[in-house]
């Protein structure tokens, strides 16, 4: 689709008729294409073909090219095509595809001249690019003469580029080798579509799988991929000329055609694994031998909208995307620097990158990380499409800025260019920009929009900068990619964690070569100017070379807050006031005038009127050029008052008089709109808000520029905005004006219109197909501020409201924002609806009367509280699966939420969930607990891991999304102190004899060193140097260092504190310390005497810190820690008062909280305490104003928020607790906002505060089993507590307490349902029945039949199984199994394990109820009921046996970690080895099919060195489980602890054949619970779904074998056992991924390893779940038909 526009309204041949008149065919065409509607064809490339033969084919690399544009009869290749070959193995392939009409290099060719076929003269001189193959390809998209093409497609096309990636050879006709590194299309026009095409077509091909594959990315120029109205007008005018016929390459562009939306809908869900860059174009191209301009692709039809594309703007026609002047075009610069960003990302050949799973989930690059979404060129354009030739060169002249500009040295600068409104200041940054840029300079910008809510905001201001910094910057960029997990979460972080993580961190201790220049416009517009001049004024004392150029307006407030940020710190100033040059040159241009004499006068008189403003000047040029005489030009100057206002008005009152009231209304509109909006609508936005079609107007945007009176401007983008930030303080100023806008009228009317598009009947397809308005994009995030922006409360208003909120449409609504991943947007609406809801509070009786005042509020106040937690608990399910808020989540809400409410009570006959005894919201996410023998009294959550700490020797490591137990850290001796640095990878444990360095990340021990002897308690550690050395302070006033990589190196004391007795005070030991984060400081915490800080280096005393209200009790200072950004202390004294103290100004704040332990947030915005009795307080720590309290049980040891500030961890002993308050959410959300307005931030804290959240005590669930009939199960808990439970009404009994009060470890229902065998940690065993009673509402009666004690000295009881005819019990523990025989209540067999083992899964056969089955790694054995003798075994080669042996086949001198650092000596030694029987694969479950054929297992085995297990799950068929014994080798014979030798003999066992389920549904399946009739396996997937698969019909299994082998690694053989591979594989053919029924998915606060591992499914389909100590009870109707 080279075609200009396509095909644009006018078309028109851009070549020349001496070219045409070559064939009277031509010449016909050439009348045609200057009809009105005639369409230029691609730069003119293919007029050079008419009349002649159609090109060769040519799979070959062409000679050498002219250095002249061709002949007239010269022909571009056919086919792919080499241009450029590096000298060295190539790094990638780069393919360029050409357009509608174009050709293989004349597509790329400026004025057809070869000497600028850009692929071939321009890329292979630019470093890292000429690194890449650069090919062409060239196919027959000739639009005239040849009929050959016409039945060809865009299908047709790319099979073409696909056989030709294949199978094309060079010019030497060596194989291209295409695929063997990866590959980057570069397209133009239709050859977007035909490469989106090929790589669909590829997926599904094996022949060019390979080549697909390394595909990394697509850069698009203006690429048509919803089509164009214009491609049916130019088939017509191709039939009519009769030299060509209709092509259905171009039918299949036709807007909206049956193609494009097959191919979009198909590229969407494969478009995550690429790199997409969609460029567009923004000028108008000249058609036609008149040269009409028109627009040949909009925009909306150039970019595909999926989230992760980066979309671009170039200042250039349909032509000009694609062509260059030169290396130095602007155009060119930018499509090479976006193609070397995407370069840089790929892998270096022969370099290996660690690999993290955020990676891969972060595919979308740098920007989608960041979160951005909008680039800064956008507005880059704007501006500098505004500037006139020959303006702002006066900065290039003055001292101020040269001396900014060319400092080389390594410090950085700060440079305030400041002027007047509106006099030209984003137009000169523009210049600046474009200067530095041309310059080589590395330039980063951000233009701070005030129309543009996203666009004043710091945080996306501070992540625009780190992602123009990483496109510059290779180092910088691979720091954020190898953090990527952690660095993905700054989309939603406060500002200042933004900074701490992405600046302080990384970037400023990145080496850089050259200077950074950043360039920030419009500082007065932003919603923190002081928080953007605070972060900034910190670079001046970072160690980069980064110079600022800050441009603002000067006011009073900014000039105070510029000398506040930079005090004591270089600023340099300049004023921008208008250059008299400037005007000039813009005058001089802009003017159209042809008389100089006349036009000099009319100069003066403008410049005299000015007032050094360039809009005024700009506005009256407008009008001065509407004249048609001098009078007239006389006349319109006297009405051009001098001076903004008055210009206003008389523009304002241009619009007044507008005679027609529709115009004058349509007018008010759309001011209304631009001035308003959240954010700036393009031109097809605010056309779908006015409802007016675009169709009906002319010139659009010309249009709307009159009909506003020069307030209103559309860019070069098509977006609508205000002249100027004045324009719009003009309008919606609160003095009468001729014209202006009522703020709360004008909001209540765009908050009516938003309403209209949410509440569309048919929106609900709309959004599952993709079809949504563009205006409705704004609707979905816009609406709620509207709401509470709008004027006062008007009945009217909260009729559209109540309507909205009681319908379906709220629920499609959340449907939308999910579909768009924005449920980010669902906290905002939270907190408008809340502050909604105080207004609703005050509202006039008149207005709302009292009867549904209340209620209404109630609603209001039910949908804040209910959206927040949609985020928390569904979020992630939700973002997979949108259409889940209709059916699936309302029924879990609880029953007093407005969710459950309004749409889970209609579901209760599909999806019903009972169990549950809270009713409203709460705010415990998560419970982790660690078991009884473990007390953890510290816990750090830092990045993706949550580190917690048993000083007994242990740190457990959990992931911050699924509380997933991911490593346990063994340090080898008790731990006195944790700390982790600030990224989370690392981590560092303080023993009393060693200290040890771990990489979170594996697990593994990578540094140690021994202690000082005899050295006082550890009370801070902190990493410093990079996290190279760590510094460590205790309670001998010493500081210390270890350079912890450095050979040979340990402790050593770099400081030595001597604190000063004062009067009135002793001086003892510190009871406490903290190192500050920069390790430059130290705070200590006394007894008696005032806490104090001191510089490391020297030592030097900085300062006491006094007590506010009694000066000589100074008490304890049990906590001390540092404000992570401000320098403030925050302290705790033993009476639980909670201090404040900036140590260089002595101010000190104190408040009484009742703590015992404080922590404050990672971004330092709260700070919370815990006490001896559970309670907790959260706070603000800017003003000390409580936001958040609760009680819960257990005293709280230790507390850490989450890196988001969302969530609060706290350990209380033997468990810990993850809490997510809505008010910890709704504030981090609205801190940025809030933080340059303390009422603000006040109101917002206030409105958040609650009373204290009563936490109930919880017992938690360690046991449940289910009834065989499916209606009863029994659960046990911690306590000691055993209850009896009816699936349909709740508890009907109790079934005691353990008599030693210990936990319920294992439970088990007889066969016929009689009996319930209990067994508790002490080893107590007991069997029970009950009696049912016909009273519903009476207790059931429970007798117990059995109580005995097993002894657990060798191991604690493992599993209890039934007989099948529930006359015994079989008892297992880890080193014996016995049998009990129930009425004798006698043991009547025991046998001991040698060695110990507790591995294994039993279950009763199927077939023989006098035979025990023990599913074990890699072995099935049969055992006797009657003596317990081992009858047979079976042997079932592992699936993962070389991973398995590739693990831990390695002797203890090959894996230990010998810390040579410090010389520990060989008794220090870390083993890292993993031991043989932990590598092999572990039995999760095993099942029993329904009609007991076959035996379901589920297996795991480790992925690497950490507790990460990849899942497996396989099917023995029951039949061939005999019981006959031959010589092998008893269970009890075998020891697997022993040599390989050993282990090498028991490999003579009998070879089993089994059945795996195909791979990835086994993967897939994360916990099975059981199954069901008709064959159906009910399970919970990797995302916590349940689902069911139905096992195929045996007739459906086909059966494939595979050799054995015996593989050799490392110079030593391998037991057979772990290296023969599967000896008989079955592979289930049948019931694919496809046939799945995913039926809901499990909330996210449910989701608990110890409570998932206790999930059941009963015989009816109901699925039990255990959560905080109750049992959640869920019948779905799918599940159970």
């Amino acid at each position: 689709m080279e075609a200009s526009r396509m095909f644009g309204k006018h078309f028109g041949s851009r070549t020349s008729k001496k070219t045409l008149v070559e064939s009277n065919e031509a010449t016909q065409l050439d009348r045609t294409l200057s009809t009105p509607h005639a369409s230029v064809l691609e730069s003119g490339a293919e007029t050079e073909e008419l009349g002649r033969n159609v090109p060769h084919r040519s799979l070959t690399a062409d000679p050498s090219l002219p250095n002249r544009s061709r002949s007239p009869g010269a022909r571009d290749p056919l086919g792919l095509h080499v241009v450029h070959t590096p000298k060295e193995n190539r790094r990638l392939d780069i393919v360029f595809v050409h357009g509608l009409g174009g050709t293989s290099r004349l597509s790329w060719s400026k004025n057809k001249d070869l000497n600028k076929f850009w692929p071939s003269k321009f890329l292979p001189l630019e470093p890292e690019i000429c690194l890449g193959r650069i090919l062409t390809f060239g196919y027959d998209a000739n639009i005239v003469r040849d009929v050959s093409n016409k039945s060809s497609s865009v299908l047709d096309f790319a099979k073409e580029l696909l056989f030709e990636l294949k199978y094309a050879k060079d010019e030497k006709t060596d194989e291209l080798d295409i695929g063997a590194v990866p590959i980057i299309f570069i397209v133009h026009s239709m050859g977007g579509l035909i490469v989106k095409e090929a790589y669909l077509q590829g997926q599904n091909d094996p022949e060019y799988e390979t080549i697909v594959r390394m595909v990394s990315a697509i850069l698009f120029l203006s690429t048509p991929h919803r089509g164009t109205n214009l491609a049916e007008t130019l088939n017509r005018i191709l039939q009519a000329s009769f030299i060509s016929a209709p092509k259905q390459f171009i039918g299949d562009l036709a807007k909206n055609s049956f193609t494009l939306q097959k191919l979009n809908d198909q590229f969407r869900h494969v478009a995550p694994k690429l790199d997409i860059i969609s460029f567009y174009e923004t000028q108008m191209t000249p058609v036609g031998l008149q040269r009409n301009k028109v627009m040949v692709l909009e925009k909306e039809s150039s970019v595909l909208g999926y989230p992760g594309e980066t979309c671009k703007a170039l200042h250039a026609d349909h032509h000009g995307v694609c062509k260059y002047e030169s290396p130095q075009d602007p155009i060119y610069v930018t499509v090479r620097n976006v193609l070397k960003s995407l370069i840089r990302k790929l892998p270096i050949p022969g370099i290996k990158y660690e690999a993290t799973t955020s990676l891969e989930d972060d595919r979308f690059g740098v920007e989608y990380t960041l979160g951005i979404t909008d680039a800064p060129d956008t507005d880059y354009s704007f501006f500098r499409g505004r500037w006139a030739a020959g303006t702002c060169r006066w900065i290039l002249e003055n001292p101020v800025f040269l001396d900014w500009e060319y400092d080389n040295g390594p410090s950085p600068r700060a440079l305030w260019l400041h002027g007047s409104a509106a006099s030209g200041k984003s137009v000169l940054a523009s210049f600046v920009i474009n200067h530095l840029v041309e310059s080589h300079r590395l330039c980063q910008y951000f233009f701070i929009r005030f129309g543009d809510q996203n666009k004043r905001s710091t945080s996306t201001l501070l992540r625009s900068l780190a992602s123009q910094v990483a496109a510059a910057v290779p180092a910088f960029r691979q720091k954020l990619v190898q953090m990527s997990e952690d660095i993905s979460k700054v989309k939603s972080a406060e500002v200042q964690s933004i900074w701490q993580k992405l600046f302080r961190a990384i970037l400023f201790k990145v080496p850089m070569s050259q200077p950074l220049y950043w360039i920030i416009d419009g500082l007065e517009e932003s919603d923190t100017p002081r928080t953007i001049l605070k972060l900034l004024s910190d670079v001046l004392l970072a160690p980069a070379p980064i110079r600022i150029l800050i441009i603002s307006r000067k006011t009073q407030e900014l000039t105070s807050a510029f000398l506040k940020a930079f005090d004591g710190s270089k600023l340099d100033i300049l004023a921008n006031e208008g250059h008299e040059r400037d005007f000039h040159h813009f005058i001089d241009q802009e003017l159209n005038i042809p008389e100089r004499k006349f036009k000099d006068e009319v100069t003066n008189e403008i410049l005299e009127s000015a007032r050094g403003n360039f809009l005024w000047v700009h506005l009256a040029i407008q009008n001065i050029n509407k004249c048609m005489t001098k009078a007239d030009v006389r006349k319109a100057f006297e009405k051009l008052p001098p001076g903004m206002e008055a210009l206003y008005g008389r523009m304002a009152q241009s619009v007044a008089d507008i005679p027609e009231r529709t115009n004058r209304r349509r007018a008010h509109d759309i001011m209304a709109w631009v001035s308003c909006a959240s954010r700036a609508l393009n031109v097809q936005e605010l056309c779908q808000a006015l409802e007016t079609g675009e169709e009906e107007i002319i010139d659009l945007p010309k249009s709307i520029e009159d009909l506003c009176g020069g307030f209103v401007v559309v860019d070069s983008d098509g977006n609508v905005a205000m002249v100027h930030q004045t324009a719009r303080e003009y309008l919606l100023g609160d003095q009468i004006r001729p014209f202006n806008i009522n703020r709360r009228a004008a909001h209540e009317q765009l908050f009516v219109r938003c309403m209209t598009g949410l509440m569309e009947n048919n929106l609900r397809a709309k959004v599952n197909r993709g079809q949504e308005s563009m205006f409705l994009r704004y609707s979905l995030a816009g609406w709620f501020r509207h709401l509470y922006e709008g004027a006062p409360i008007s009945q009217d208003t909260m009729s559209i409201l109540m309507k909205f909120t009681k319908g379906s449409s709220m629920l499609v609504w959340i449907q939308a924002l999910a579909s768009h991943e924005q449920l980010r947007t669902l906290i905002s609406a939270s907190i408008y609806l809340s502050r909604f809801a105080d207004k609703l509070r005050n509202a006039d009786l008149d207005v709302v009367p009292s009867d549904r005042q209340i209620p209404e509020r109630e609603m209001v106040e039910k949908w804040s509280s209910d959206l927040v937690k949609i985020v928390g608990k569904f979020g992630a399910n939700l973002a997979r699966n949108p259409e889940a808020i209709h059916r699936l989540i309302p029924p879990f809400c609880p029953q007093d939420s407005i969710l459950y409410q309004q749409y889970g009570r209609r579901e209760i006959k599909s999806l019903n969930i009972s169990g549950i005894s809270n009713t409203s919201w709460d705010d415990s996410l998560a419970r982790l607990s660690f078991g009884s023998g473990t007390h953890a009294d510290s816990i750090s959550a830092v990045g993706a891991y949550i580190s917690i700490l048993d000083p007994a020797g242990k740190v457990y490591v959990y992931g911050e999304k699924s509380f997933e137990e991911l490593h346990q850290l063994q340090h080898g001796e008790r731990i006195r102190l944790m700390q982790v640095n600030s990224n989370g990878i690392l981590l560092v444990t303080y023993g009393f004899v060693s200290t040890r360095v771990w990489n979170v990340s594996t697990g593994k021990c990578i540094a140690s060193a021994w202690n000082p002897a005899r050295s006082a308690r550890p009370q801070s550690m902190t990493f410093v140097k990079d996290d190279t050395a760590i510094m460590l302070g205790s309670g001998d006033g010493r500081v210390r260092l270890w350079r912890m990589f450095e050979s040979g190196s340990g402790w050593e004391v770099i400081a030595e504190l001597d604190e000063q007795r004062l009067e009135g005070t002793f001086v003892n030991s510190p009871s406490c310390m903290a190192i500050s984060p920069d390790g430059n400081q130290v705070a200590l915490g006394y007894r008696g005497h005032p806490a104090s800080v001191w510089e490391v280096q020297g030592p030097e005393f900085v300062g006491h810190c006094s007590r506010r209200d009694a000066e000589n009790a100074w008490g304890e200072v049990i906590q001390i820690t540092w404000h992570p950004y401000s320098g403030e202390i925050l302290g705790l004294y033993l009476e639980g008062i909670v201090f404040k103290w900036n140590p260089y100004d002595y101010d000190v704040e104190e408040i009484r909280t009742g703590g015992a332990k404080l922590v404050v947030s990672q971004d330092g915005s709260f700070f919370a305490t815990g006490d001896a009795t559970g309670n907790v307080k959260i706070f603000s720590t800017s003003d000390f104003c409580l936001i958040y309290q609760l009680a819960a049980q257990d005293p709280v040891l230790d507390m850490s928020f989450s890196p988001d500030s969302h969530r609060l961890y706290d350990i209380r002993g033997s468990f810990g607790n993850v809490w997510e308050p809505s008010a910890l959410i709704k504030l981090s959300e609205m801190t940025e906002r809030s933080s340059d307005n303390a009422s603000d931030s006040q109101s917002i804290v206030s409105r958040s505060a609650m009373p204290g959240v009563q936490s109930r005590n919880i017992d938690t669930i360690t046991a449940l089993a289910t009834h065989p009939n499916g209606r009863y199960y029994s659960l046990g808990t911690e306590d000691g507590i055993t209850e009896l439970f009816d699936t349909s009404r709740g508890k009907v009994g109790n079934l005691g307490r353990s008599r030693s009060y210990m936990t319920t470890e294992q439970m088990v229902w007889s066969p016929n349902g009689r009996y319930i065998a209990i067994a508790d940690l002490s080893g107590g065993l007991s069997v029970k029945t009950f009696q049912p009673k016909s009273d519903v509402s009476a207790q059931w009666a429970t007798e117990s039949k059995l109580e005995m004690p097993i002894s657990t000295s060798r191991g604690a009881i493992l599993q209890l199984l039934f007989h099948p005819d529930s006359t015994k019990l079989f008892v297992y523990t880890s080193s014996t199994l016995s049998v009990v025989t129930i009425s004798t209540k006698n043991v009547d067999a025991s046998v001991v394990l040698s060695p110990p083992n507790q591995s294994y899964k039993w279950i009763n056969h199927p077939l023989d109820q006098n035979i025990l089955i023990a599913v074990g790694p890699g072995t099935i054995q049969m055992w006797a009921w009657v003596d317990l003798q081992e009858v047979n075994t079976f042997h079932t080669a592992s699936p993962y046996m070389d991973q398995l042996a590739s693990l831990s086949l390695m002797t203890n001198d090959e894996t230990e970690v010998e810390a040579s650092q410090s010389d520990l000596g060989s008794s220090a030694r870390f083993s890292r080895s993993v031991n043989l029987w932990e590598a092999q694969e572990t039995v999760d479950r095993v099942l029993l099919t329904p009609g007991d054929k076959y035996i379901l297992v589920q297996t795991s085995h480790p992925l690497d060195s950490s507790r990460h297990r990849h899942k497996q799950v396989i099917l023995f068929e029951v039949a061939t489980l005999g019981s006959s014994q031959g010589s092998r080798p008893r269970f009890s014979d075998i020891d697997l602890s022993a040599s390989s030798a050993s282990v090498q003999s028991a490999s003579q066992q009998q070879e089993l054949d089994y059945i795996t389920l195909p791979e990835n549904l086994a993967c897939d399946i994360e916990i099975p619970l059981g199954f069901l009739s008709r064959d159906r396996l009910v399970f919970l997937d990797r995302h916590f779904w349940a689902c069911s698969w139905r096992l195929p019909l045996p007739s459906n299994i086909s059966t494939r074998r595979t050799s054995e082998t015996t593989v050799s690694r490392g110079g030593s053989n391998l037991p057979s056992m772990l290296s023969r591979r599967r000896t008989s594989e079955t592979t289930l053919s049948g019931g694919g991924m496809s046939e799945i029924r995913r039926h809901y998915f499990l909330p996210g606060d449910w989701i608990s390893p110890d409570c998932l591992a206790l999930c059941a499914v009963t015989s009816d389909g109901t699925v039990l779940c255990p959560r905080n100590g109750e049992v959640a009870v869920i019948k779905c109707a799918t599940l159970r038909s």
